[in-house]
């Protein structure tokens, strides 16, 4: 199998709306671009494509037609159905796709690589039917599957009622929306400065509000029940008290917002930070041009922390207007700084989201001691803390300890409960404890795949 070899002058990495928005920057000034995204159609999360043409697209699909659209103008080369798997200095990406390898060698590198749902590990979580809040959204949308005849979706963030608001409009039965904060009045005081999302703020709750059949405000999902499949649930106040049942469940749909995806970042050697309000752990980047502290490196979108759509947008142009700047094309800085106060409005509304949105520590108290953290490598809660009192403090010594974050996803699911368990066990904070930086293949990749791409290079 030989390696396809691409030279280019920026790669982008993740094709949602920050890194079409960061594509269509670079391309409009007269860079080479290729935008690479694992999935086949461009959109990402948010401007997800269907599979099918129901005639009746939402808004945010219109939109999303229209963006890449509008990159495909320009003349930025997709590169669909493409996981980049490893990423070296220089800058050397190596990617898989269905017909073989890719290298893609390029003069700089903008990460728009997204989020992905945060999820704690809890009793029965890893029941068939308990699934991510995006998972589920995304069989609804794309594929016009939905995941259960009866769906609870819980956890916490406004994302909840996204989801259940596709649900509902492919036909969902929505037993319960169960939403881990009470109502508070810093949120309807954080809507009153920000006008501008009002209108899309009564879309999204109207229907939720007529279409489920309960919303639950301070509770969580203490407990999932069955045997070999979901079949009921046990809510209850975060401190366990107030516990009640909703049974006949056969899909249940949890997050508790989402996490930076910075897999791609950490193995390019770039700095990052910790913050929960912004998903935990995110890519370390100037707020003017989204230069990461690895030269070259830029960071567009959620992996700079949490803030949505619309700031993920402006920051991707940001990122694709410094990125050509840097390499000799013309911008006209006018527009740089144009953007920027969007852009932290943006941020401002997003990031406070966040604030009261975060997960409350409590949540991590909800594991028993055989509860299974780590699923790649059925690793238990008592395992974690055997690791501790046998002396392991990071994330990485339990994962020498115990394999947890060892296994396909490399702690991308686990991350949230292990280090959380850590500091519970340790008294160290989640700064402290750290997160496991992956090792290529970072994605699950054909052994094949592999071994034809770095006979090539070393060729």
């Amino acid at each position: 199998m030989n390696c396809q070899r691409i030279d280019t002058d920026i790669a982008v990495i993740g094709a949602g709306p920050a890194g079409l928005a960061a594509a269509i920057a670079a391309r409009d000034r007269g860079a080479r671009v290729h935008l690479i995204d694992a999935f086949g159609t461009a959109g990402g999360q948010y401007y997800m494509q269907p599979a099918h043409d129901d005639g009746h697209p939402s808004s945010q699909v219109s939109r999303g037609r229209e963006v890449i659209a509008r990159a495909r103008l320009a003349g930025v080369e997709f590169l669909g159905d493409c996981e980049v798997f490893a990423a070296y200095p220089g800058f050397r990406l190596f990617a898989s796709r269905p017909r073989g390898p890719i290298r893609i060698t390029c003069r700089s590198v903008i990460v728009a690589t997204g989020a992905h749902d945060r999820t704690m590990a809890f009793p029965g979580w890893t029941l068939p039917g308990v699934m991510t809040a995006g998972a589920g959204q995304r069989l609804a949308k794309v594929n016009g599957v939905l995941p259960g005849k009866r769906i609870v979706v819980a956890g916490s963030g406004i994302f909840l009622f996204a989801v259940a608001e596709a649900l509902i409009g492919k036909g969902a039965r929505v037993a319960a929306l169960v939403e881990a904060r009470r109502p508070a009045v810093r949120l309807g005081l954080r809507m009153l400065s920000y006008p501008e999302r009002w209108m899309d703020a009564w879309r999204l709750v109207r229907p939720v509000t007529r279409g489920v059949e309960r919303i639950f405000h301070g509770k969580i999902v203490a407990e999932a029940h069955g045997s070999d499949h979901l079949e009921g649930l046990l809510i209850s106040a975060p401190d366990g008290s107030a516990s009640e049942e909703i049974p006949d469940v056969d899909a249940l749909l949890i997050s508790y917002g989402f996490q930076p995806s910075i897999d791609i970042t950490s193995i390019l050697g770039c700095s990052h930070g910790f913050d929960d309000a912004l998903g935990g752990w995110f890519v370390d980047a100037d707020h003017a041009t989204g230069l990461t502290s690895v030269t070259g490196i830029y960071a567009a979108g959620e992996v700079l922390g949490i803030a949505g759509a619309g700031p993920a947008s402006l920051s991707g142009t940001l990122a694709g207007l410094s990125s050509v700047r840097s390499l000799g094309f013309a911008v006209d800085e006018l527009e740089i700084n144009s953007i920027l106060p969007r852009l932290r409005r943006g941020q401002r509304f997003g990031h406070g989201l966040g604030r009261l949105y975060a997960p409350m520590p409590s949540i991590a108290d909800l594991a028993r001691d055989d509860t299974v953290l780590c699923r790649c490598e059925d690793v238990s809660l008592r395992e974690i803390r055997d690791a501790c009192a046998e002396g392991a403090r990071s994330a990485y010594g339990s994962k020498i300890w115990t394999r947890a974050g060892m296994g396909r996803c490399q702690g991308r699911i686990c991350r949230m409960s292990i280090t959380r368990a850590i500091a519970k066990q340790t008294g160290r904070t989640i700064k402290e404890i750290g997160f496991n930086k992956p090792r290529i293949p970072v994605r699950p990749t054909p052994l094949d795949d592999v071994l034809a791409a770095f006979s090539d290079e070393n060729e």
